[in-house]
């Protein structure tokens, strides 16, 4: 089977995304929001949808491990609670204060497909997650913002003896609050922060892996004209954790400065380039000092006059192609660098058809980890990720939906483990939504 505890764990966590065990209109919510129930100065948006499809490679297994396939049947009840906007409120002046909440759950329970057993946690799951925002004075010269969010992300692969799937089931805990100073009517927006995060692991066998980071962040943007913007960004990270183990505490230092804008009503541009520094302790921690940087162009497929959603679809066909260099702290070493390019394509056509296509290619660069407990050489890997998602709504509050889903990791032979795997997933459903 797949090489064992830090191997595993740190691509597990680094290859998949944190609403892995969440549905396209979880993650999105130009997918999910429909008409709305409103009470009073509130807005509620509830959900529930059901799925039922096949799995090629429920392990993520490479040829020589043998892949298991399955089906599976999902279904994700999801909220989402926010006050009126503006426009909804009919007010000649904004709101003092705006409270967004959502919250999902993602059961699954599997089906072999062949003669393999699978045990109680290979077989059913739960996959959860739970966000709220609450702005004080977003529109004033000073404001304040508070947030929390838990993600509880659903990861099963084989154990290295069964079928028992176990897997890296973890959850991330989130808490935060800032400080936003907006002089000149808006125009010049600077905002300074704290974020807390806790990282934990189901498994006892991963205890070692749990960690604490503290975040403290500053941003800001300063429109030059009407619809761009100077961006900047930068973050002091403390990453520690909390049992002994052979990761090595680190902070990390990163800076960013950039431009966002809508050079006309159909594009949009927004560009990042800066620098990342890392300092773990240990004299064998390997150590990251380049550059990082995010460009995306995107074309509305009809005008967008709004700059403050000029780079996310919000209900408007637009297709867009980017690409992102980033670092990240790792479970196996020290860090990993990702560069990916991506390809988003998102269409709404008569308030009854919606969908939305995403293609993506990464390179994830591990350096080399020298501990008594491992020892791997540098190594890299090539991943394809694809998503395409359809609905059509019969009613205003029910729709039938279509998902596919295609993963490919491409990997070096690691300490005479191989990695590499395939990985088709589809599903119909049906969701019922306000």
């Amino acid at each position: 089977m797949k090489a064992r505890l830090p191997l595993i764990a740190a691509l597990a966590v680094a290859l998949l995304p944190v609403k892995a065990s969440a549905q396209a209109w979880v993650s999105s919510p130009d997918f999910s929001e429909g008409v709305g129930i409103r009470a009073g100065n509130l807005e509620l948006h509830p959900s529930i949808g059901a799925e039922f499809g096949y799995d090629s490679n429920y392990f993520r297994a490479s040829s020589e491990e043998g892949e298991i396939d399955v089906f599976k049947l999902r279904v994700t009840p999801s909220i989402t609670l926010t006050t009126l906007g503006d426009k909804r409120r009919n007010a000649p002046t904004p709101a003092d204060f705006a409270f967004s909440s959502s919250a999902y759950a993602a059961y699954s329970e599997v089906f072999p497909a062949g003669s393999e057993e699978l045990s109680g946690a290979a077989k059913r799951n739960l996959g959860a997650g739970v966000d709220a925002r609450l702005n004080i004075f977003p529109a004033r010269k000073v404001g304040f913002d508070v947030l929390g969010s838990f993600v509880r992300t659903i990861d099963t692969d084989g154990s290295s003896d069964d079928l028992a799937g176990d897997g890296f089931n973890r959850g991330t805990v989130r808490g935060g609050a800032g400080i936003t100073w907006r002089p000149g009517g808006g125009l010049f927006e600077w905002r300074n922060g704290y974020q807390g995060t806790y990282n934990y692991f189901d498994k006892d066998a991963y205890n070692s892996l749990t960690n604490v980071q503290h975040a403290i962040k500053s941003r800001g943007r300063w429109r030059f004209l009407p619809r761009s913007a100077l961006l900047f960004d930068t973050e002091y990270l403390f990453v520690r954790y909390t049992n002994a183990t052979a990761q090595t505490d680190g902070d990390i230092v990163r800076a960013r400065l950039g431009f966002h804008g809508l050079v006309t009503y159909n594009l949009a541009l927004m560009g990042l380039v800066g620098w990342t520094s890392s300092f773990y302790k240990g004299a064998q921690a390997r150590q990251f000092d380049s550059v990082i940087a995010q460009a995306e162009a995107r074309w509305f497929l009809q005008s967008r006059p709004d700059f403050d959603t000029a780079t996310i679809a919000s209900g408007l066909s637009s297709i867009a192609l980017g690409y992102s260099r980033s670092f990240s702290n790792s479970y196996l070493g020290s860090y990993y660098q990702r560069d990916r390019g991506y390809l988003n394509f998102s269409m709404f056509l008569v308030g009854a058809i919606s969908g939305g296509v995403d293609f993506g290619v990464s390179r994830v660069a591990f350096p080399q980890v020298s501990t008594p407990a491992v020892e791997i050489d540098s190594f890299s890997q090539l991943r394809l990720d694809a998503r395409m998602f359809g609905e059509y709504r019969i009613t205003d509050t029910f729709g039938v939906n279509a998902t596919i889903q295609y993963d490919q990791l491409n990997s070096e032979v690691v300490n005479n483990e191989h990695l590499d795997y395939n990985r088709w997933q589809a599903y119909v459903g049906a969701r019922l939504f306000w």
